[in-house]
């Protein structure tokens, strides 16, 4: 199960940043360089088997989260529904305690 109050951590701080894609077209497009994609549980089948082959070809891990789109956005900020974030610039350590 995922620490909610690391994940809002690491979410705010990609974001805040400048250091994540929002989305799953700019996750993928982002893909190259990334820590991590983090997945909402409603991402629709056929956009996540993209997203997770996308991943595999960079060797990127993907978290599938319990929250949904919505909640997703909420803890990134966005006033709409997100499937996936892709996250850049967050500390090793975040990313790893994250993936356990």
């Amino acid at each position: 199960m995922v620490d909610n109050a690391l994940l809002s951590k690491v979410l705010k701080e990609a974001v805040k940043g400048g250091k994540s894609a929002v989305g799953v077209k700019e996750c993928v497009a982002a893909m190259k360089g990334s820590k991590a994609v983090l997945c909402a549980r409603s991402i629709p089948p056929g956009l996540a088997a993209k997203l997770k082959q996308e991943a595999e070809k960079y060797g990127v891990p993907v978290l599938e989260l319990p929250q949904t789109s919505s909640q997703l956005a909420t803890l990134v900020g966005k006033p709409y529904r997100v499937s996936a974030v892709a996250v850049k610039g967050v500390g090793d350590a975040d990313v790893k305690q994250l993936l356990r």
